[in-house]
């Protein structure tokens, strides 16, 4: 195994229990509903370091620790079906999905305005999931005479605004630093690449 390849799996082991430390930080905002803060901007950072396919990696297993850590939510049908819809549109897909942060890192050569597209990617493309799931699953709890569609948009657009705003501010603070900066630029192909030259 290369030098750069170990450097990978405990930066990605480091950032992801992180990510998990930080889940258990939360606000609630609706009665059952609450954010976490910052426990998708380690996923996003990897994504942005690493790429597409290593960040939908490391969100996947982020995905899974979460589901093993707070056990599976159960549904208001309780067949297999739902099960199953919970675990790939609340977990699996949800958390995975944060790792398409790595389709736009290469938008700026300014880090902070990468890791802010890259974050809104990655937060907007897990919010898709929580919507679907909301309609599909959790739309029974909307108040009566309300579409599922809105009661889902409400509390998952609320959930996601104010977690994803403050996860991309905090991110792009974080890599205006130059020490975050030389730590977190990113790899393609084994190499450091920072304002278009090699390092």
């Amino acid at each position: 195994m290369t030098k750069t390849n170990t450097r990978r799996l405990v930066e990605s082991g480091i950032l992801i229990a992180m990510g998990f430390i930080l889940s258990f930080i939360k606000i609630q905002i609706f009665p059952a509903t609450s954010i976490s803060l910052l426990s998708m901007l380690p996923i996003i950072i990897l994504a942005y370091k690493y790429g597409t396919s290593w960040g939908l990696l490391c969100g996947f297993v982020h995905g899974l620790l979460q589901m093993v850590e707070g056990g599976i939510d159960t549904p208001p049908t309780e067949d297999i079906w739902s099960y199953l819809l919970v675990i790939l549109l609340d977990y699996v897909l949800a958390f995975s999905l944060l790792g398409l942060a790595g389709l736009v890192r290469n938008v700026s050569k300014n880090p902070s305005v990468a890791i802010s597209f890259c974050g809104a990617v990655g937060i907007t493309s897990r919010f898709v999931c929580s919507f679907l799931s909301g309609v599909i699953i959790w739309g029974v709890y909307a108040p009566e005479g309300q579409s599922p569609w809105i009661y889902s948009l409400v509390v998952n657009g609320t959930k996601f605004g104010v977690e994803g705003i403050f996860t991309i501010v905090i991110a792009a603070i974080l890599l205006a630093i130059p020490v975050m900066q030389k730590h977190t630029r990113p790899i393609y192909h084994g190499k450091s690449i920072l304002n278009g030259s090699s390092v």
